[in-house]
């Protein structure tokens, strides 16, 4: 006859380990003792691994840099990514499934994004298609953004931790109002000089958040667990 017992959790390092399991056989006469510990490790480690994937999907989508037209960094690495970490936690809120919708649209528009027509010695130089399709990337992205870091809002609910759920809000407050910002670069587009001043605020800007981003979704790969 086999019986389980569980006991508290232990913690090991950075990884929670969830209640171990030990079981033992009544007819053996020695009473050979065996420990598990569940899925704790496995399920810290793949929460590690699925921010992991935000992690790295916030450098390709925030970082760009151009070398002849070509994204170096293409965004499309970093959706993918994104796709990844979504698919990961789908099972954890609502919100990732969403999140996960919006980001395989992006998937396909990034794709766009490539490669841009460099500037050829022109002062200003007018495409209504990158305009557009900037316009519902930036949209997009909010949405994607906001169901992340709302889903992880919910998971930190339910596991008691009050420090993520704060910040999850934060976050997403200096995400949307980055965002607003960038609505106003395509205003003064037609004013090149403020233009040329508002993109090398923005490029420092989006330096400090991205980083901000990573380094929040490496702190709930270490604290979170399945």
């Amino acid at each position: 006859m086999m019986s389980l017992e569980s006991d508290q959790s232990v913690k090991n390092g950075k990884f929670t380990l969830r209640s171990p399991i030990i079981w033992y056989d009544n007819n053996s006469s020695t009473k050979n003792w065996h420990m598990l510990y569940e899925v704790g490790i496995t399920g810290g480690l793949m929460v590690q691994e699925g921010f992991s994937k935000f992690f790295w999907g916030f450098l390709f989508i925030m970082f760009d840099f151009r070398i002849q037209g070509i994204d170096i960094m293409p965004d499309i690495i970093g959706y993918i990514l994104f796709t990844m970490g979504f698919l990961a936690f789908a099972a954890h809120s609502d919100h990732f499934t969403k999140g996960k919708t919006y980001n395989m649209i992006m998937v396909v528009l990034s794709v766009f994004s490539i490669y841009e027509r460099p500037n050829q010695g022109e002062s200003f130089y007018f495409n209504p298609l990158g305009i557009i399709v900037g316009l519902v990337s930036i949209i997009l992205l909010l949405l994607i953004v906001y169901h992340l870091l709302m889903g992880i809002k919910d998971m930190a609910t339910r596991q008691n931790q009050p420090g993520i759920t704060e910040e999850a809000n934060k976050k997403w407050t200096y995400f949307l109002i980055y965002q607003i910002a960038s609505l106003f670069l395509f205003v003064l587009i037609i004013i090149p000089p403020l233009f040329i001043v508002a993109v090398i605020a923005m490029f420092v800007v989006t330096i400090l958040l991205m980083a901000t981003l990573m380094m929040f979704m490496r702190s709930c790969g270490e604290q979170l667990r399945t």
